[in-house]
């Protein structure tokens, strides 16, 4: 008797074991089915529609005019989430979780910050800053990895922020090339001093070769300065 209700207690123990299981991997799938259901939407959304989050932390909330400012510094855009082709983080959904239990209402509107290799642009085939707009110009930042905003990316794509820029880019590679031409390859004539007006023509030439070499790659490969493409869906 003593071990046949033994018995029947292990079986209750084991049963209860298999019940808790099953229990955990359903509250287990109900998880990653939100977490699919959230990474489709921050990955289908087009419309940029305001959120209100409670007790949102200022450090994080940026104006429009920065994110442009830092878009064109870093030759960035910011797009919908809809357009964005790369995969997201699990980092990033857990920053979405929480950032939920914050909201009033269901997250939206969502936008990133990424280089334009990150995105389905509408004539074309590095790691961004997802963000959430609060209204009023101004946008959350819920995410970021990878190392978009790094010294060396603001200073090679320096030249390409406006036309300014640009052309002092070229003027700069001109002079540097023109005083580094030995004055033996700039005139015949004997005993010619490293001054002189072969030295102002190679300043020319060199500005003129360098101008048309930046025009036809400009508009072959870019197209777009950043001041106008941070918010562009063309790639060119």
């Amino acid at each position: 008797m003593a071990a046949h209700t033994e018995r029947e207690r292990l079986e209750h123990l084991l049963r209860g074991q298999a019940d808790l299981l099953q229990e955990v991997h359903l509250l287990l799938g109900e998880e990653q089915k939100h977490d699919d259901i959230l990474r489709a939407s921050v990955l289908s959304s087009m419309d940029e529609r305001p959120v209100h989050i409670v007790g949102a932390d200022p450090d994080r909330i940026f104006h429009r005019d920065t994110i442009r400012d830092l878009c064109v510094r870093y030759r960035l855009r910011f797009l919908p989430g809809g357009l964005f082709k790369g995969p997201l983080p699990n980092t990033a959904i857990h920053a979405l979780r929480g950032l939920e239990r914050k909201s009033n209402s269901p997250l939206s509107g969502f936008m990133f910050m990424a280089p334009a290799e990150h995105f389905r642009l509408c004539d074309s085939e590095v790691d961004p800053l997802l963000f959430v707009p609060l209204g009023e110009d101004r946008f959350y930042l819920v995410h970021k990895w990878g190392n978009d905003l790094s010294p060396v990316r603001a200073i090679t794509n320096w030249p390409f922020r406006n036309v300014v820029t640009l052309s002092a880019t070229i003027l700069v590679l001109a002079i540097v090339f023109a005083l580094a031409i030995p004055t033996l390859y700039l005139t015949a004539e004997p005993g010619a001093t490293y001054w002189g007006s072969h030295r102002v023509f190679a300043l020319f030439w060199s500005t003129m070769v360098f101008g048309s070499f930046t025009v036809f790659g400009w508009f072959a490969f870019f197209g777009q300065f950043s001041k106008e493409a941070w918010n562009s869906r063309y790639f060119n």
